[in-house]
C-alpha cells in the first residue's frame, strides 16, 4: 500500500471514531433525563435547533450523496436529538416550583 493509502485509511478511521463518539455523546443526556425525569437544565430552543440542523444534514445526505453510512449516521443523530427534545418537553416542570429565584432581596440587617 502506498503512502496515500495509509493517509486515506488513517483519515477514514479517524472520521469513523469521531462519528462514533459523536453519536454516543447523546447517551449520557438521554439516560440522565430518563432516570431523573427532570429537564429544567435543558434548553428546549437549543434542542429544537439541533433537531432542525440534524434534519437539514440528513436531507443533504439523502439528496446529495449515496453514502449509506452518512445517511445512517445522520438519521441516528436525528433520532437521538428528537429523543432529547421530547424528554426536555415532557419532563419540564410546568408548575414553576423548581424555577430559580433570581429576585434581588435586601440582605442588610434592619436597624
Amino acid at each position: 500500500m502506498g503512502k496515500g493509502g495509509n493517509y486515506a485509511c488513517f483519515g477514514k478511521c479517524t472520521f469513523g471514531n469521531c462519528v462514533g463518539l459523536h453519536i454516543f455523546s447523546y447517551f449520557p443526556q438521554i439516560v440522565k433525563s430518563l432516570k431523573t425525569r427532570k429537564s429544567e437544565d435543558l434548553s428546549i430552543w437549543s434542542w429544537i435547533l439541533w433537531v432542525a440542523s440534524s434534519l437539514a444534514y440528513i436531507l443533504y445526505a439523502v439528496l446529495c450523496t449515496d453514502s449509506f453510512m452518512l445517511i445512517f449516521e445522520t438519521a441516528l443523530e436525528l433520532v437521538f436529538c428528537v429523543i432529547i427534545l421530547i424528554c426536555a418537553i415532557v419532563f419540564r416542570d410546568k408548575s414553576g416550583k423548581n424555577k430559580a429565584d433570581c429576585s434581588v432581596k435586601n440582605t442588610y440587617p434592619k436597624e
